[in-house]
């Protein structure tokens, strides 16, 4: 069920998501930077990367909200899951620069951060992007919007990052110097995780992999319960964004009339429509016979 809201949330998440990535990022960094804090100065890079991410959202949404034309006749959905594919590779190169200062650190035997504002920095930033996370997961779920949800995939590997930084620095302050820039290599493994995740996901999709069984069943139960379907020839369902798309087949009595078999056939699309969210388009059509 979606809040009242949601339609609301959609189009602001983005613009929090960037406001939000520079206040984070431009902090972090001064900070970093004032403390000689590696690992914080990396994790404001990852922040950065936010920021690109953010404004892949908001154009990711734009683009996808565009309607049907005659070049597109299927939509602009798939704007988002090249938006996805982009932050995915965004999240490489950040875990690179990440693991690039964190294995330097350690060869060096540069000493951890001890300042108490490192810590004080690191703990804010988490939990500004731990509240990101979850507004961002909010709408992304409510809207099925994979460009979103990627989004705040990102949101908690900074929020996590940014508590270990913390972890970091109290290990420093009791002279285990090595563990601030060991902790910054093992989120590299979060974050070339998720991003690997969202990259194959972007890929399927634009593939137009079909939905999962578990979201097609209930509209194939759907359409066999009403009155006149006789069977179902085919059933086709992918995900183009924020929306699905279904293409659908049913048998009917051959001995009805064109317009009787018309009538089943709304009856069919409207029902899928009126009892399924996010549906961009509902093609039924209809032949004599059984299945």
């Amino acid at each position: 069920m979606r809040c009242t809201d949601c339609q609301g949330c959609h189009s602001r998440v983005g613009w929090i998501g960037l406001v939000a990535s520079v206040l984070i990022g431009a902090f972090t960094i001064v900070v970093g930077l004032l403390t000689n804090s590696k690992a914080l100065i990396a994790a404001s890079l990852c922040s950065g990367i936010d920021v690109a991410t953010a404004l892949t959202v908001l154009l990711g949404l734009k683009l996808s909200g565009k309607p049907i034309d005659l070049e597109h006749p299927y939509g602009h959905g798939k704007v988002e899951f090249i938006a996805v594919g982009g932050i995915s590779v965004l999240l490489v190169v950040s875990a690179l620069v990440l693991f690039f200062h964190s294995a330097r650190s350690i060869y060096n035997g540069e000493p951890g951060p001890q300042h108490l504002l490192t810590l004080a920095a690191a703990l804010v930033a988490a939990a500004a992007n731990e509240i990101k996370f979850r507004y961002a997961r909010c709408v992304g779920r409510q809207l099925q919007s994979p460009a979103i949800m990627s989004h705040a995939e990102h949101a908690r590997v900074d929020a996590v990052s940014s508590a270990a930084v913390g972890v970091g620095v109290v290990c420093a302050r009791v002279g285990l110097h090595f563990v601030d820039p060991l902790i910054a290599i093992f989120e590299i493994g979060h974050i070339l995780n998720a991003s690997v995740k969202m990259l194959v996901k972007s890929i399927r999709s634009l593939m137009d992999i079909s939905l999962p069984q578990d979201r097609v069943g209930p509209i194939r139960e759907m359409t066999g319960a009403v009155e006149g379907v006789e069977g179902i020839n085919y059933l086709f369902a992918r995900q183009l964004g924020q929306h699905i798309w279904i293409e659908l087949s049913i048998f009917v009595d051959p001995e009805i009339t064109v317009y009787d078999g018309k009538l089943i056939a709304e009856k069919v699309r409207t029902g899928i429509l009126e009892n399924t969210q996010n549906i961009g388009n509902v093609q039924v059509q209809f032949m004599a016979g059984a299945a």
